[in-house]
């Protein structure tokens, strides 16, 4: 053996023993890291107590089977049992203690409670390793901060507090949710799965249903912020007092415990006793529970439907009164066509503008439309009575085609009136058009050549 093939085996030798330190060291760091991880948050303690109201010394049934490392499987019951860990106390009927994994399992009228919450349920599990907390049959769960409860057959939450920590609950939970603070009027929640995420937000997932006395809604899943913020995802449906509003999500703001806005985005719909208005964003604003304004804008163009008549535009105002039209402003290449009566919930296209003899309709820069209610049977509500057009103003490239103005002092045939003008008026009567008056304008009008012939 040459000494370069002696100094190679030394080598090779050197390098295995090195492995086979390091490997060894690799084993202890990992050994000790999962001793670390696996060492309880807190002492765990469970004992056995008189009752509330009692002065005897209650009579302990205790069963205590060994275990590992001398720790013991405790089995208690006959007083009121106490568990306590950290900040976390909690209280039942009887439980079980298992020692050497940090674990009880606390049965029947079971109450915890810590810095942050209180809850009620027939069964909790306290993990100690994972600090983790598991509550199961009728469960009620209050978060102290805010006064927002959650209830279901299964909450889990983590002991330990921290910005956004989770509480998930299944199996068809509900929630109720101050829209304000404590003591505002409450969002009432029920949903497939539900969580808490710290005091700021909760969530609402799958077949969610929404109720407060000035609002119903339904969605897939939903968001809840404590400043009086929700925000509905997968087609939601709101429906509030004369008002529906639908779309690929839904906002809903409120503001000293009332409804303010409610904001539709993507295929947004909003709807009445007596209107339709879609567009790609559509925003309700509300004062006392009732529908103040109707804004839509966004890509693409908005239609507004009501009676007989469509208002087109890049984007549409409406007024409202008590929940009736006064007004409707549409803004950019708007048009108004006379249409026949609109169907609630199908969907709006533009309409056509032709010259044929049935034709009415407006177009221009902005056009606005102004509505009365109509006097009639006294007998009827008036919350029956839907308004009708008093008159529609065209300003800016004005044009106008009105084949039902008739001269009834002549005919009862229709006439034939087209017209381009600064500004165009179509005046109604009985929510028929009447009058055209135009500013600044030139223009076709035809009329029947005698009575009971045509043009």
């Amino acid at each position: 053996m040459t000494p370069d093939s002696g100094l190679a085996g030394s080598r090779l030798r050197a390098t295995r023993i090195a492995g086979l330190l390091l490997g060894l060291l690799a084993v202890l760091g990992s050994s000790r890291l999962a001793q670390a991880q696996a060492t309880p948050s807190c002492q765990l303690r469970v004992r056995v107590v008189p009752a509330a109201g009692s002065g005897a010394q209650p009579r302990s049934n205790m069963l205590a089977i060994p275990g590992a490392e001398g720790q013991y499987e405790m089995h208690l019951g006959g007083g009121l049992v106490i568990g306590r860990c950290g900040d976390a106390t909690m209280t039942g009927d009887s439980a079980v203690h298992l020692e050497h994994i940090a674990e009880a399992r606390m049965i029947g009228s079971v109450r915890y409670r810590d810095t942050t919450r209180v809850l009620d349920a027939e069964r909790v599990t306290y993990y100690g390793l994972v600090d983790r907390v598991v509550a199961e049959d009728s469960v009620r769960l209050e978060r102290l901060g805010s006064g927002a409860t959650l209830e279901g057959p299964r909450v889990e939450f983590l002991r330990t507090p921290f910005q956004g920590s989770r509480t998930v609950a299944t199996g068809r939970p509900h929630m109720t949710l101050p829209t304000g603070g404590r003591g505002t009027e409450p969002f009432l929640v029920d949903s497939d799965e539900a969580e808490f995420q710290g005091e700021e937000r909760a969530f609402a997932r799958g077949n969610v249903e929404i109720r407060r006395s000035d609002l119903d809604a339904t969605a897939d899943s939903a968001r809840f912020d404590a400043g009086g913020l929700g925000v509905l995802y997968g087609r939601p449906i709101v429906r509030g007092e004369g008002f529906e509003l639908t779309g690929d999500s839904v906002l809903a703001r409120f503001s000293e415990d009332e409804l303010r806005e409610v904001q539709s985005f993507g295929g947004a719909s909003a709807s009445g006793r007596d209107f339709e208005l879609q567009s790609e964003v559509v925003t309700a604003e509300i004062r006392a529970g009732e529908v103040e304004r109707l804004w839509a804008f966004g890509e693409g163009r908005s239609i507004a439907a009501s009676g007989e008549f469509q208002l087109e535009g890049d984007s549409i105002e409406f007024s409202l009164t008590a929940g009736k039209i006064d007004s409707i402003a549409s803004v950019g290449r708007a048009s108004s066509v006379e249409t026949g009566p609109f169907v609630p919930g199908s969907r709006l296209a533009e309409a056509p503008k032709g010259l044929d003899p049935g034709s009415n309709w407006l177009t221009g820069d902005t056009i606005r439309a102004y509505f009365v209610v109509p006097q009639g049977d006294p007998l009827l509500p008036s919350s029956e009575v839907d308004p009708t057009p008093d008159r529609l103003i065209s300003t800016g490239n004005a044009r106008s085609f009105y084949a039902s103005v008739r001269d009834s002092t002549r005919t009862e045939s229709p006439s034939r009136n087209y017209l381009l003008g600064r500004t165009i008026s179509v005046l109604f009567r009985d929510g028929e058009p009447s009058e055209v008056v135009a500013l600044d304008a030139i223009g076709i009008y035809l009329e029947p050549s005698s009575e009971g012939e045509g043009p």
